[in-house]
């Protein structure tokens, strides 16, 4: 007999499985949207041990968490996009004949042709798949002549929605697999996926129930569906907050937009109760400046005197994108290699505008000269044309035909930022964008973070070099020194050193990569320094107290400080306080990433913003109190 004491929002989910009625279990940040989500799955295991569950989630990391905390045959924990591929892989025909409405379809660019001059109309037919079976994979590639025709993660809902549109059968199979699906953070997930589960699936005779949980307020891609109030679902509201200290609670409170008020968690061992199970009070400032740059002032300042800049995990700076983090995790030159760098600019123009082979070189000259003003790098561009280095890289550009340049010459923007989390795996991995300059570098770090943690035996296993007597245990030291301690010495010096001391082996294949197609990437990321790379390498990994506001949602702080500052026209941080953009979408975006960077926090809160507006000034003292707004000339 299952004896656990249940929460109401838990009992009122039972409920609506008992009689078939699809739900929402909405709860604000901090409520325990995800101990309640497997909180009902365990009670339904022990009610019913036969139960089929599904539960379909946004990312890797969440599907660990589940299956860490739940282990039962009947349960299937997956990601969204695996999930749906494995309903519909087996139907190869149904794939083909929707993949040809959708590859036909000029309207829908996503679903590019393939280059053949061969195709009748420039469209294909079924008989282009003829023997060989469409893949799920990483990068999209219509090839069927070398056995290559796969759809990716940008692909996969489209055609599934499609797919479930068109045949009931594949309702009726997906029914059969489960008699519950739960979808996790709901407000995350492509509208595709709402439409096959609360419409398509409809089509369906036999039984089974939706169940979705997640915060619309904290709904802040672009791609997700947001919120599901179209589909007059039955919603279960789970109000208690067990994260915030009261203070962040209340002014969290305000900047809702659902009417869900929240409240203190009557739960007195929560997260955010003292020893006596009172509500923490929490404390909160709201800091104005007149320049961005004043913040590293305004950090050394008394207000901040309890916090760890130098603790990730205890404290977060929040800042818009990447390119506002790099220069304070200490990255800039190598993020602007990857982000900023003029001859990128120049190739994907040329890509954009050019014709024919007859006028190549006059336009890439043409290009050159507008870059100059447009982009206002004199900078690079006299790299790019008089420097010593650079010339000659200019001028093996403008001999080769576009196509070259582009294999040559070209730099991937995800590469550098491609290092994430993997939950699977558990460890940080590299996707197929990380270059192999960046994958060369990754390899060397690994044995220094191995050799830090003191995982001797691990080490050893991944180092060419090896240990035979006393001496070889002093050379180690003395080399693993150099590369922890000297932060002055180059990307190119470092894995030069690596090398010729047996730390990494050699590779041919690396060689040749920065002597031919990398040989651009190579004259530019070799002069970086090697501090640079690993300092990239930890805020990827989240070891940097420095995060992206869209990074941080589901994470919590004991402190937070949050800078408001934008130049990216999707956000306009003054719509908070009445004033700036007057687009809809921006104002309500701009709200949503508000209301997840402030819920971060367990204890400590300070805002800061750039701005000398008497108006948003006194905007900011309604919401947070006259005597929590200071000038940052008054701290």
């Amino acid at each position: 007999m299952d004896t656990r004491i249940l929460e109401n929002e838990v009992k009122v989910a039972l409920k609506c499985i008992e009689k078939g009625i699809n739900f929402i279990l909405e709860g604000g940040a901090g409520s325990g949207k995800t101990y309640s989500l497997i909180s009902l799955i365990e009670t339904l295991i022990i009610k019913s041990p036969k139960i089929k569950i599904v539960c379909i989630t946004y990312t890797n990391n969440a599907v660990a968490e589940i299956k860490s905390r739940i282990d039962n045959e009947n349960l299937w924990v997956s990601t969204i996009h695996e999930f749906i591929w494995y309903i519909i892989k087996k139907y190869q025909k149904e794939i083909k004949n929707e993949l040809v409405l959708l590859i036909n379809d000029e309207t829908i660019k996503s679903f590019k042709k393939p280059k053949d001059k061969d195709l009748e109309n420039n469209l294909i037919t079924i008989d282009y798949f003829n023997n060989i079976d469409v893949e799920y994979d990483e990068y999209y590639s219509m090839n069927p002549s070398k056995n290559k025709v796969k759809i990716s993660h940008d692909h996969i809902l489209i055609l599934a929605e499609k797919m479930f549109e068109k045949y009931k059968k594949i309702s009726d199979i997906l029914k059969d697999i489960a008699n519950c699906i739960f979808v996790d953070e709901y407000q995350d997930t492509n509208p595709n996926v709402a439409k096959i589960l609360l419409e398509h699936l409809k089509k369906s005779n036999k039984k089974n129930v939706i169940g979705f949980f997640g915060d619309s307020m904290q709904s802040i891609y672009d791609e997700g569906v947001g919120d599901l109030n179209e589909y007059k679902l039955k919603k279960i509201v789970k109000k208690q907050n067990r994260r915030n200290p009261r203070r962040v609670i209340e002014i969290a409170n305000k900047f809702r937009d659902d009417k869900i008020i929240q409240i203190p968690s009557k739960d007195k061992k929560a997260p955010n109760m003292d020893e006596n199970g009172v509500i923490i009070e929490g404390n909160i400032k709201f800091i104005y400046g007149k320049e961005p740059e004043d913040i590293n002032f305004l950090k050394n300042k008394a207000l901040f005197k309890s916090w760890d800049f130098l603790n990730g995990e205890q404290t977060r700076e929040l800042r818009l994108t990447h390119k506002y983090n790099a220069e304070m995790a200490g990255f800039k030159k190598l993020y602007n290699l990857y982000n900023d760098d003029l001859i990128i600019v120049l190739i994907d123009k040329i890509k954009k505008n050019i014709d024919n082979n007859e006028n190549e070189k006059k336009l890439l000259n043409e290009l050159v000269l507008e870059l100059r003003p447009t982009y206002n790098r004199k900078d690079l561009f006299e790299e790019i044309t008089s420097n010593k280095i650079y010339e000659s890289i200019y001028q093996n550009i403008e001999n080769l035909a576009w196509k070259d340049v582009l294999e040559k010459c070209k730099i991937n923007k995800e590469s550098l930022m491609s290092y994430k989390f993997n939950g699977i795996s558990g460890k940080y991995e590299a996707n197929s964008y990380r270059d192999k300059v960046l994958q060369r570098l990754d390899i060397l770090n690994e044995l220094i973070e191995l050799y830090e943690s003191k995982k001797f035996n691990e080490f050893l296993k991944k180092t060419k070099f090896s240990i035979q007597n006393k001496n070889d245990k002093s050379k180690l030291k003395e080399m693993m020194n150099y590369l922890i301690l000297e932060d002055r010495k180059t990307i190119e010096e470092v894995l030069d050193f690596s090398e010729k001391q047996g730390l990494i082996k050699e590779d041919t294949d690396f060689d040749n990569y920065i002597s031919v197609k990398g040989f651009y990437l190579w004259e530019r990321i070799k002069k970086i320094s090697f501090k640079e790379y690993r300092n990239s390498i930890l805020y990827l990994k989240e070891f940097s107290p420095i995060s992206t506001q869209h990074s941080i949602k589901g994470n919590e702080f004991d402190n937070v400080l949050v800078v408001l500052e934008s130049n990216w026209n999707k956000y306009d941080f003054e719509t908070l306080f009445g004033k700036g953009s007057e687009n809809e979408n921006v104002i309500k975006r701009t709200r949503k990433l508000f209301y997840v960077c402030m819920t971060r926090a367990k204890k400590n809160l300070v805002i800061y913003m750039p701005t000398d507006d008497l108006e948003i000034v006194a905007s900011a003292k309604e919401y947070f109190g006259e005597e929590n707004v200071l000038s940052i000339d008054l701290i």
